[in-house]
């Protein structure tokens, strides 16, 4: 598999040097860290270490004024399944109807909002419990985006569910997302999503992701809300993050918390469902800061980031992180 994978995207880079057709994009991105964990408690040993978190590839391009292409792939993902496209982020077409319309088939992200939930894993740091648990934020799926006026999009997904255990299981996710534009300091991704976690049997989200430009500050407020059972708002998740931007500096302060209030009984015995999203009794926080700093004038191709984050479940702990992020265009 991991020769045919090399293989694979050799075989892309060859082909694409020799195209004739230069309206394509070709990059990689890597990132490397030393990990450090603190834990309060004598009986378990303090944890550090140097590691690779993430090597990517991306392609995009057009074919012509109607069909472009998207393309990546977790190069160090290890792949657990006979599922080739376990490590494929998204690999779909999209068909551009009109001005207004556009149809996308593949794998896809699945349409969920929030800002935490739309970066790019490489970009994140600490998550919250509710983007840490979920199983699955790429799928299989057919969407219909709607550009109704600038800065503004409708999109209507149906994908395979993101808790689905095998191929084929037969679980779906309908989801509808507002890729909003208010103002110029104010933008949008908000979501209404029913998903099965059992056949015949869904989870609602509403997720309000909010994104404001005050000065040279960035600020994040996405609200989730999570509906199975118990009342509407007994499982949510909040997290906000404010960022201070510099010419070749970036300051960040986050801060998230999880909570479900609501209890299994007797006649809701979906225990494999539970442990896959936030799980009742939960009450969690999260918080940290960090800084990022970018070695290259007016690039941003080169990173270094420092983060520390704690928490508040026993027994307490800390991290410290500090890494590289390199991306490299070879297109």
């Amino acid at each position: 598999m991991k020769k045919a994978l090399l293989f694979l995207c050799f075989a892309a880079i060859t082909t694409l040097s020799f195209a004739q057709n230069n309206d394509f994009s070709l990059k990689f991105n890597t990132r490397a860290d030393f990990d450090y964990q603190y834990i309060d408690n004598e009986n378990i040993n303090d944890s550090y270490g140097f590691a690779g978190k993430f090597l990517n590839i991306m392609l995009d391009g057009k074919i012509n004024d109607k069909f472009e292409y998207h393309w990546r792939q977790r190069l160090n993902r290890t792949n657990l399944t006979s599922n080739f496209f376990e490590a494929t982020d998204w690999a779909y077409l999209s068909y551009h109807i009109n001005d207004n319309f556009t149809l996308s088939v593949g794998k896809q992200v699945v349409a969920i909002g929030g800002f935490e939930y739309d970066y790019a894993p490489i970009d994140v740091y600490f998550y919250s419990d509710f983007c840490n648990i979920m199983p699955s934020c790429y799928e299989f799926g057919t969407s219909l985006t709607w550009g109704f006026s600038q800065g503004q999009a409708l999109t209507f997904q149906i994908s395979n569910s993101i808790f689905k255990q095998q191929p084929f299981d037969g679980l779906l996710a309908y989801n509808l997302l507002w890729n909003g534009n208010i103002t110029d300091s104010w933008k949008t991704l908000y979501s209404v999503n029913l998903i099965e976690f059992r056949k015949n049997q869904y989870v609602n989200y509403v997720a309000l992701g909010n994104q404001f430009y005050v000065g040279d500050f960035v600020i994040d407020l996405d609200y989730t809300n999570r509906y199975v059972n118990g009342m509407f708002f007994d499982d949510f998740t909040i997290v906000s993050q404010v960022k201070y931007q510099m010419p070749k500096l970036n300051v960040f302060a986050k801060f998230s918390y999880d909570r479900n209030n609501t209890e299994l009984t007797p006649d809701y015995p979906y225990g494999d469902y539970w442990t896959m999203t936030v799980a009742p009794g939960t009450d969690y926080m999260l918080y940290g800061a960090g800084v990022e700093y970018f070695p290259i004038p007016n690039s941003k191709d080169v990173r270094l980031h420092a983060i520390i984050s704690s928490n508040n479940r026993e027994p307490a702990n800390l991290f410290l992180n500090a890494g590289l992020t390199w991306n490299m265009k070879l297109k």
